[in-house]
């Protein structure tokens, strides 16, 4: 009797010793099939890291659409240049015939309102209560994908520039922040950069550098003066007059010359004043940004093929009035003389001593320097080589 009983439970144990291999085997399987599921190239957890990617990239992909939309709708809803009459009481956001922006200030009209971005827009001033009536700025553009008439498109970016000898923008030296000490080589010891705002320097700061950068990028563009400064009278020698008030730029008037860098921004600055847009001197941003825009746009006929910001002085004579017109006509895009006639002031300081105001552009009879170039000079000094320097404003919403 007690032998079957042992044999029963013997038998009853050995079957418990199987179930429970069997049943780790199955664990174990199944605890393999799960880590491959989790981390297998097919796995659970890739696809689940490739799904958070594709989530991300979608809502970039979202983000960026947006942006482009909202680009395409304020250009088109920006009225035709063509309809601006200057009798409008705000800053009008328009777009020429390509859909590119153009912001037109109010008391301006439009000179040539069929042409498109890259042929310079020119506003005039259209407000005969003005001393400053009939003056002429073009418009330069700043932002990505402005459009051509032959279906291209080119991109402007707000910056301080060197030019290398093939005219391209030299990376490496060429700054984006004010303050960067901007070299003409990287073995120049001279550097050169713009004061922030209330920055007390001796020469004249911009009005304030960073809200110019600000606006511009908001804006997407700026104006900068046809020609240089202009007056009804004939300027022939050097005067520390501080009193100097008048200023144009009208075609038909004589050049502003024989101002020190302190009168040239001082009657920039006040060439409007108590307006929703704002008149400074020419910054290094302006000047340099300008630059890149008429290489891009070059529209110049039967003049050589050296790129404009490595053009030296075209012409051995200076235009005291108007402008000379020959098939090597210092105009691009509709603006005058960046490249000759005068040196002109900016608002940029350099580090070189007492040298420290900065004209730029080239002078008729120096044929050493290039439109890019930058010349360091003393803040009394309002004449060299005898062409006297000048200026241009520029104007930003």
């Amino acid at each position: 009797m007690s032998n079957k009983k042992v044999g029963k439970e013997e038998n009853r144990k050995g079957i418990t010793l199987i179930v429970l291999v069997i049943t780790i085997i199955v664990l174990l399987i199944l605890a393999g099939v799960s880590i491959s599921m989790l981390t297998s190239h097919n796995g659970i957890l890739t696809q689940a890291q490739n799904a958070k990617n594709r989530t991300e990239e979608a809502q970039e992909n979202e983000a960026n659409a947006l942006i482009s939309y909202e680009q395409i709708i304020n250009a088109s809803t920006g009225v035709n240049l063509g309809t601006i009459t200057g009798t409008e009481t705000s800053n009008t956001v328009a777009q020429d015939s390509l859909g590119n922006r153009v912001v037109v200030p109010a008391g301006f009209t439009v000179e040539n309102p069929n042409d498109n971005v890259e042929d310079g827009i020119i506003i005039v001033d259209s407000d005969k209560s003005r001393v400053t009536y009939g003056s002429e700025f073009v418009w330069i553009p700043v932002g990505e994908n402005i459009k051509k008439k032959d279906k291209t498109t080119f991109d402007i970016k707000l910056g301080r520039y060197v030019y290398k000898e093939d005219g391209t923008i030299d990376i490496t030296l060429s700054k984006t922040e004010p303050t960067g000490q901007l070299r003409n080589s990287l073995a120049d010891s001279i550097y050169y950069t713009e004061g922030l705002k209330d920055t007390p320097t001796t020469n004249t700061h911009a009005k304030d550098i960073e809200a110019f950068i600000s606006k511009v990028k908001t804006t997407g563009g700026y104006y900068i003066a046809r020609y240089e400064a202009r007056t009804k009278a004939e300027r022939t020698a050097p005067t520390n007059d501080e009193g100097l008030t008048q200023l144009t730029v009208k075609p038909d008037e004589y050049v502003y010359n024989f101002v020190t860098q302190p009168q040239a921004a001082s009657l920039s600055r006040n060439m409007y004043v108590g307006t929703n847009f704002t008149s400074d001197l020419m910054n290094s941003y302006t000047w340099d940004t300008t630059i890149d825009f008429l290489q891009k746009c070059d529209d110049r006929e039967g003049e050589n093929k050296t790129p404009y910001s490595r053009q030296t002085s075209l012409y051995g004579g200076m235009a005291e009035k108007g402008t000379i017109g020959t098939d090597k006509e210092d105009k691009i895009c509709n603006i005058y003389d960046m490249a000759r006639n005068c040196y002109e002031w900016s608002t940029e300081t350099s580090s070189n001593g007492e040298w420290l105001c900065v004209a730029r552009g080239g002078c008729y009879n120096d044929g050493n320097n290039t439109t890019s170039f930058r010349y360091g000079t003393g803040i009394s000094y309002s004449n060299i080589y005898g062409a006297g320097v000048t200026f241009r404003p520029i104007l930003y919403l």
